[in-house]
């Protein structure tokens, strides 16, 4: 597997490849353990704003839900009904095309399309089939944050239902040769996140420009939970397995 084309995109992408995630359809890309828990600091019992925000992210497992990601270095959107074990995600980046991802059960298919198709994949154009594992696009965390949480450093209520901290991003999983260059600044990442009249989280958003200023923000949103999500297989024809580098950098898997 070539890997320039991660490493051209940098710390954004590693971060956005594990906020996985709109679309609802009848066709093929259409349509955990407990987290650590955190500090906390604020007006309110120092308890509060940390369970809340715990508790909120834990219910993104609770049904399904549209997911929406913006940053500097790519968008997505998607579906996920973690329950079922299924989810759809389309990332686009402008300088490497899109990436198209299915999770039923235990099967991962990925697509891609553009620059970033033709380096890692040979310009395939089929689903390639993977087993669905907890790599960057885990289908018990959608969106990423459950793993972002563990990275929490401090957090306290900044409004009505609403939060901010700051968090360790090397404690996040990413690869430390993307962080190599960013010294501590890493190490405190202001957020902030926003829950609904239901206690569920609906925004989370991390400020990126202590690492890199052209990185800019990453914003993860949550919506329309309880939307029906229909899934469906590709075909044999349509699909072919990942090569094992493919699987272990994208779910887990193939190691």
């Amino acid at each position: 597997m070539t890997r320039r084309p991660l490493a051209t995109t940098g710390v954004a992408l590693a971060a956005v490849l594990g906020l996985a995630l709109t679309g609802c359809a009848d066709r093929p890309g259409a349509g955990a353990s407990a987290a650590p828990s955190v500090r906390a600091t604020a007006a309110k019992p120092a308890a509060d704003a940390a369970g809340e925000l715990t508790a909120a992210i834990g219910r993104l497992n609770e049904q399904s839900m549209r997911i929406k990601l913006e940053s500097a270095v790519l968008t997505a959107s998607g579906v996920a009904d973690p329950p079922a074990r299924t989810m759809q995600a389309t990332l686009t980046m402008a300088a490497f095309g899109e990436v198209s991802t299915l999770v039923i059960g235990a099967d991962t298919w990925v697509r891609f399309d553009g620059a970033l198709g033709e380096r890692l994949s040979g310009g395939s154009k089929k689903w390639l089939h993977m087993a669905t594992g907890t790599g960057v696009m885990p289908v018990d965390d959608p969106g990423g944050v459950k793993k972002l949480l563990s990275a929490v450093v401090e957090v306290r209520h900044a409004g009505d239902r609403s939060y901010a901290g700051t968090l360790d991003y090397t404690r996040a999983g990413v690869d430390a040769r993307s962080l190599a260059g960013a010294g501590d600044k890493a190490k405190a990442l202001p957020f902030t996140a926003a829950v609904d009249a239901e206690g569920r989280l609906t925004r989370f958003e991390m400020d990126m420009t202590p690492i890199n200023a052209t990185l800019g923000r990453m914003t993860a949103s949550y919506s329309d939970f309880g939307a029906q999500v229909r899934l469906s297989r590709p075909a044999a024809a349509d699909t072919e397995e990942a090569p094992p580098a493919i699987a272990q950098a994208f779910s887990g898997a193939g190691s």
